[in-house]
C-alpha cells in the first residue's frame, strides 16, 4: 500500500483499530513522512463511524430517485447527514474518472437536460442546465456539467469530454443542433494540414484532427431532420452513414436520469436548491452509473466501466466507498 500523503512505498503496519460495527481496520505508518493512516484514509468512509453498509444502502436509495429527506427518515438520520455522505462520494469523482482506454474507437453523444434550481425563473437565466456526454457502445457516462447555458458551460463540458477521449485514435462526436459544442471543440481538436496533405477541394488548411468526425442532427421545421457535418473533416477520416448520426442513446439516458435523480423529477415538487447541490448529485449518479449499476443493454452483470474495458468485475457501492479510486482496482 502506498502512503496517501506522500505516495511513498516505505509503509509498515502499525497495529489495528476496531469500529463499533465490528469492522477491524489495519493501521499503517509511513517511513517517508512519518504520518499514520489506515485502510480508509483518503476514501469516502475516512473518519466516519457509520457502517459502510448503511451509507451504501442510503446512497443506492438516492440513486434510484428517493428524496433526501425521505432517505433520512428511512435510515434514522437527518437530511444534512445524507447530503454529507453524498458529498464524500462526490469528491471522489475525479478519482473514478480515468481516461478512455487507448487504441479503440469511441462514439460520444452530447446533449442538454434541464431542471429547476432554486427559484422558478425562465430557463434562459436558470442554473439548471446540464451538459453531459455518454459513450454510445458502452453507455459510459463521460461527463456532466451543471450551470447557466452559456459559452463557459459548453467549454467546460466539451473540455471534460475531450480530455477523456483524446487518446483514442478514432472518435465520432455527435450532438444535436447546438453549434456551441463544435465551437468549443474546435479550439481543442483542430490542426493545420501540411501543403502536401491539403486536397484542392479544401478551402482551408485548418481541419479536425485525424480520426475525429464531428456531426450534428438538426431538428428542422415540421419535424424534418437533417444531418450536418461541422467544419471540414480531415481528408483521411471516414464519414459515418446518415443513420448513425444521432444522440438517441443520450436522450434515453436523459429519461433514465429523470426517473433516478429526484432533482430532475417532473410534475413533482422536487428540485435542486443550488447549482453545487445539483452538481454533487450528478457526480454521485455518474459514479454509480459507470461502476456499480449494470446496464440492461450490455448484459445482466455488465456495467459501463466493464464494457469499455476499465475494469473486469462488478463493484458494489459499499466496496466503492472503501476504495481511494480507480487505481485501487487497476493495480
Amino acid at each position: 500500500m502506498d502512503c496517501p500523503y506522500c505516495q511513498s512505498q516505505q509503509v509498515v503496519k502499525n497495529g489495528r483499530e476496531s469500529l463499533s460495527d465490528g469492522t477491524v481496520l489495519q493501521r499503517y505508518r509511513c517511513k517517508g513522512c512519518s504520518k499514520c493512516f489506515n485502510d480508509r484514509t483518503g476514501t469516502p468512509m475516512a473518519r466516519l463511524r457509520t457502517p459502510s453498509s448503511v451509507v451504501a444502502t442510503a446512497l443506492n436509495g438516492r440513486s434510484e430517485g428517493l428524496g433526501v429527506r425521505a432517505t433520512g427518515r428511512l435510515f434514522g438520520a437527518s437530511h444534512s447527514t445524507i447530503l454529507r455522505w453524498e458529498e464524500r462520494l462526490a469528491r471522489q469523482a475525479d478519482a473514478w474518472s480515468p481516461p478512455a482506454p487507448g487504441g479503440r474507437e469511441v462514439t460520444l453523444e452530447g446533449d442538454e437536460v434541464y431542471t429547476r434550481v432554486g427559484e422558478n425563473v425562465p430557463p434562459s437565466s436558470a442554473q439548471g442546465w446540464t451538459i453531459h456526454f455518454i459513450e454510445r457502445q458502452s453507455r459510459y457516462w463521460v461527463s456532466a456539467m451543471a450551470g447557466h447555458k452559456d459559452e463557459l458551460l459548453f467549454q467546460r463540458g466539451t473540455q471534460q469530454a475531450w480530455q477523456w477521449a483524446k487518446r483514442c485514435p478514432f472518435i465520432r462526436w455527435f450532438t444535436d443542433g447546438e453549434h456551441r459544442y463544435a465551437k468549443a471543440l474546435w479550439d481543442l481538436a483542430s490542426v493545420y494540414l501540411a501543403l502536401r496533405e491539403c486536397p484542392s477541394r479544401y478551402r482551408t488548411r485548418k481541419v479536425w484532427r485525424y480520426g475525429l468526425e464531428v456531426a450534428m442532427k438538426v431538428k428542422g421545421s415540421q419535424g424534418l431532420r437533417r444531418v450536418v457535418w461541422v467544419r471540414p473533416e480531415h481528408p483521411y477520416t471516414a464519414v459515418s452513414p446518415l443513420a448513425e448520426v444521432h444522440a438517441n442513446h443520450n436522450e434515453a439516458h436523459n429519461a433514465a436520469l429523470r426517473r433516478r435523480c429526484s432533482a430532475y423529477r417532473r410534475r413533482q415538487n422536487l428540485y435542486a436548491k443550488t447549482r453545487d447541490g445539483l452538481q454533487r448529485t450528478l457526480d454521485v449518479q455518474r459514479i454509480l452509473h459507470n461502476w456499480v449499476r449494470p446496464h440492461w443493454g450490455l448484459g445482466k452483470r455488465t456495467t459501463p466501466a466493464m464494457a469499455i474495458g476499465l475494469c473486469s468485475r462488478l463493484l458494489s457501492t459499499q466496496e466503492l466507498l472503501c476504495l481511494r479510486g480507480f487505481q485501487c482496482i487497476s493495480s
